[in-house]
């Protein structure tokens, strides 16, 4: 439940603007197709190749994700630092990752909120953008931002647990030799 909470909070706070600027932006100009192309872009940007997504990976190094803030945003996330501190599990209990076939299934959760957070970056930039053409800058500057917060860093967030996964994983030559807590 705390999960689906920080979610929420997090979407409704980083789409406040967006929102907000698209009413705007409808109540004044009357037209709703920049919106339907901005929204077609990128529905169609989460449906790239994932060849393509690899390609923009920041890096193949973990501590360049921790250099810029990531373990800092992991607190703050949904089955973060914080989430896991609060619920306290006993220690028999075992987190999301127990063995190796859990580990590849949660990358395929990992791809598929990264590419979430990719399609919803592209219609956080080509909305700024949008409120950049219409002399909208605080609009386009609260975008930005939450741009950055709601999308930038879970891509980050992702493209780091990516890594330690595939870390853990390569290491491991059976499911009896996994080791979750490398993680």
């Amino acid at each position: 439940m705390l999960n689906q909470l920080i979610n929420v909070f997090w979407t409704i706070v980083s789409f406040a603007a967006v929102g907000f600027y698209w009413g705007v932006y409808i109540t004044e100009k009357g037209s709703r197709w920049t919106l339907y192309v901005i929204i077609i872009l990128s529905i169609l940007f989460s449906i790239i190749p994932g060849k393509w997504l690899a390609a923009l990976t920041l890096s193949s190094n973990r501590k360049t994700y921790e250099r810029i803030g990531v373990r800092i945003v992991l607190w703050f996330v949904q089955n973060g630092t914080f989430v896991n501190r609060i619920q306290r599990k006993p220690a028999s209990q075992k987190g999301l990752i127990t063995n190796r076939r859990s580990a590849l299934v949660y990358l395929k959760t990992i791809d598929m909120q990264e590419r979430y957070h990719y399609c919803c970056f592209v219609f956080f930039t080509l909305s700024a953008f949008s409120a950049l053409s219409f002399a909208k800058t605080e609009f386009a500057l609260f975008i930005s931002l939450s741009n950055i917060i709601y999308n930038v860093y879970p891509i980050l967030v992702q493209q780091y647990n990516r890594l330690r996964i595939n870390s853990v994983i390569s290491r491991s030559t059976t499911s009896n030799d996994f080791v979750p807590n490398k993680l």
